[in-house]
């Protein structure tokens, strides 16, 4: 709801799961999808560190109807990526 939102929660979120994939599963970048249209947490991810790789155009979301049915709708869906481990983190190469 309202009440959480602009208190550092998703942030903290995405570091955790930034954590469990570096240090649990071994991986040195992470990547995820995001709608374009979502602003506010596209400007998250930037400012953590993810750099759009590719985004489709052709994707498809899902919208609640007011009946609590489903609708698909067009959307662009955005591939973001993060390098986790090492010097890549802190350099641009």
């Amino acid at each position: 709801g309202r009440k959480f939102r602009r208190r550092g929660l998703a942030e903290d979120l995405v570091k955790a799961a930034e954590v469990i994939a570096r240090k649990e599963w071994g991986f040195d970048e992470c990547y995820l999808y995001v709608e374009k249209r979502n602003k506010a947490a596209v400007k998250l991810y930037k400012k953590m560190g993810y750099r759009t790789v590719w985004e489709d155009d052709k994707a498809k979301t899902l919208v609640p109807l007011q009946s609590g049915k489903l609708s698909t709708a067009p959307t662009v869906i955005l591939c973001m990526k993060k390098k986790l481990s090492g010097l890549g983190r802190w350099l641009p190469f």
